[in-house]
């Protein structure tokens, strides 16, 4: 028996409270069907209503370098065993590798919840627990239960008061995992912990929108979604070298051209607004505007999405190890087909085994020669077409790292490069840091002598940030140079 050493949290926020006070955990029933006799009715909002925001994430440690589940819905239950909705992906199920949200803090939903004490949590999955080795070569496809499509894990004895209690962590303890080789089932743990700790070790929220558009300020550079899985309302602001994407055209559109009722997809970091307990905007790079359904082959196929790094190039095909995504991948590596690919940032010949990327597309073919048809691909740091005809001089910079040797502003330092590129030899580079954003950690932890990685463009010996990673730095202090 082997047991994967990962840690993933759930997270119920509510806005308005004024303490962070933990729930007391409780165990995890190994299995029961979805249908549980509660009641499922949706809360209604009124004055003893109280906003409550569910996250997922996780902190990996070595065993197993991705754990792949599907969540189907979470529901709370109150003394008398009723039960309200806190998430539901209805016929979709929320496809997460729990391994991507290392000390992240994934947004899933936001309702009213009736101020009233609840005793138990409810996380629906479905039954399939992807397992892939730490070297990518094997992935194990097992079970949490030997019946049924779905499985359920209560957490039991908690004291939630929406009233009082500001967030409920609700961790999946994947240290205390185990896996069974003769039976293949997986066996799940789940704790709770102290929510102050659990924001504090984040090094960003992050939120997935999708939704239809239904108020643009091109004034302000936002936009307004409305996404029922979210709860609600959601503002995005667009980064300062974003892009709107068309994937039905193909073409790049403005934030003025960008049409109320289009339909659109977003990934982005959560700005906190008054407090960590209410992150109320998403601030993004790429934003996907979706083709409307209709009845060819083409508008039928499901939709596909993640992100990873490349590990091979074959022409316009594309190996890459996934870190997330929208479907559950069978293995550690996909194969994208980027003949009909739109860049949104960078360009073909910017591919290299180790990039980093994002992509949407449809499934093609089947089985071994199964792939991904590109719609729109994204690399992480690079530079628009925009942008890289402003500044023709600037090549892209995958990603260096180095040590901080002079520190003049939160967006002007040197950085003593000991980690180089094709593009980029070890030696001091100035860091232009003025449009950037963080991947991991913030403003706050620059200091000589802080380890940074850095990716955007190099032009001579300045270093244009696209975005940063502070090394050893958590919290949700800034989620710009700022």
């Amino acid at each position: 028996m082997t047991r994967p050493h990962l840690v993933a949290s759930l997270t119920l926020a509510s806005c308005l409270a004024a303490a962070l006070l933990a729930a007391c955990g409780g165990g995890a029933d190994p299995g029961a069907s979805t249908g549980a006799s509660t009641s499922n009715a949706p809360p209604t909002a009124s004055a003893a209503s109280y906003r409550l925001q569910t996250y997922i994430t996780d902190d990996l440690t070595t065993d197993y370098a991705k754990v792949w589940v599907s969540i189907e819905s979470i529901t709370a239950l109150n003394s008398a065993g009723t039960s309200v909705t806190l998430f539901d992906a209805g016929s979709s199920p929320v496809a997460v590798n729990l391994a991507s949200l290392a000390n992240v803090g994934q947004f899933l939903s936001s309702l009213s919840l009736p101020a009233e004490l609840y005793t138990e949590i409810r996380v629906t999955l479905s039954n399939s627990v992807q397992l892939v080795s730490t070297d990518g070569l094997t992935t194990i496809n097992a079970k949490f239960s030997s019946t049924g499509s779905s499985f359920v894990w209560r957490i039991r004895d908690l004291a939630l008061n929406p009233a009082t209690t500001g967030q409920l962590v609700l961790d999946f303890d994947l240290k205390k995992f185990s896996y069974n080789a003769s039976t293949g089932l997986v066996t799940p743990a789940i704790l709770a912990r102290n929510p102050k700790d659990a924001f504090g070790q984040w090094v960003h929220q992050q939120a997935h929108v999708h939704g239809t558009v239904t108020a643009v300020n091109v004034a302000g550079g936002s936009f307004t979604v409305s996404d029922s899985r979210l709860g609600g309302t959601v503002v995005v602001t667009l980064s300062s070298d974003a892009v709107i994407t068309s994937e039905a055209t193909h073409s790049v559109l403005t934030l003025a051209t960008l049409a109320v009722g289009s339909r659109v997809e977003v990934k982005g970091s959560v700005t906190p607004g008054a407090t960590t307990a209410d992150p109320s905007t998403v601030t993004s790079s790429v934003v996907h505007v979706l083709p409307e359904p209709s009845s060819n082959a083409e508008g039928t196929a499901p939709r596909l999405s993640g992100e990873g790094t490349v590990l091979a190039l074959d022409g316009q095909r594309v190996t890459v190890s996934l870190q997330d995504a929208n479907f559950l991948p069978g293995g550690n590596s996909v194969v994208l087909d980027l003949s009909h690919a739109q860049f949104a940032h960078g360009q073909l010949s910017d591919l290299a085994v180790g990039v980093a990327v994002h992509f949407a597309g449809t499934a093609a073919g089947t089985g071994s020669n199964a792939v991904v048809a590109v719609k729109v691909i994204d690399l992480d740091g690079a530079p628009s077409d925009r942008a890289r005809h402003q500044r023709p001089d600037q090549a892209f910079n995958a990603g260096v790292s180095g040590a901080v040797t002079a520190l003049r502003s939160l967006t002007d330092f040197t950085l003593n490069v000991t980690r180089a590129s094709p593009t980029v030899p070890v030696g001091s580079y100035t860091v232009d840091a003025t449009q950037a954003h963080y991947r991991r950690g913030n403003g706050s932890c620059l200091a000589v002598g802080a380890q940074v990685r850095v990716r955007g463009t190099v032009s001579g010996s300045v270093l244009t940030a696209m975005e940063l990673e502070v090394e050893g730095c958590a919290g949700q202090k800034s989620s710009g140079p700022g």
